[in-house]
């Protein structure tokens, strides 16, 4: 006697509503991050600022013939923050944006109204070490050091 196998192919209907039940709920639990963006403006305004001091330091560093090779300019309104560094003798800015959310900037303790601009010079540092705050929801420190390094603090800078 010849006994047969039978192989099934698919998925039970247990299986499919458990993995219905699984996605909804890391759905749920995953739109609390995208439902306010204020609480993200001070985190992305804070790597943006780093990476644009990282950028005006690079042009620093290429261009040590100048006395100022390079510009990082913050200008603040109530509801964008513009990021513009500027290459010395060249008109074009490299310029972030983002939302400011009704959340604030303060340099050096205080709020940051306008703009306000950090230059390095032609060994890449700065005049003095300064220290940026985004103010929100969420707070982050950057710090900019006198020999021209921007980095993440976790509360305040030296």
């Amino acid at each position: 006697m010849k006994l047969k196998y039978v192989t099934q192919q698919g998925f039970t209907l247990v299986e499919l509503v458990m993995v219905l039940v699984l996605l909804a709920v890391l759905s749920i639990s995953a739109i609390g991050l995208f439902a306010s963006r204020t609480s993200y403006a001070t985190f992305v305004a804070k790597d943006v600022l780093i990476s644009q001091a990282l950028l005006a330091q690079q042009i620093a560093l290429a261009n040590p013939q100048l006395s100022s090779p390079s510009t990082l300019t913050i200008s603040a309104s109530s509801d964008t923050w513009v990021f513009s560094v500027q290459k010395s003798g060249v008109a074009q800015n490299e310029i972030a944006t983002v939302e400011a959310s009704g959340n604030s900037i303060q340099v050096d303790g205080a709020t940051l109204s306008g703009s306000t601009s950090f230059t390095w010079n032609n060994q890449a540092g700065l005049s003095a070490s300064r220290s940026i705050r985004f103010l929100g929801e969420n707070s982050y420190w950057v710090c900019l050091s006198s020999e021209g390094f921007a980095y993440e603090s976790n509360g305040g800078c030296p």
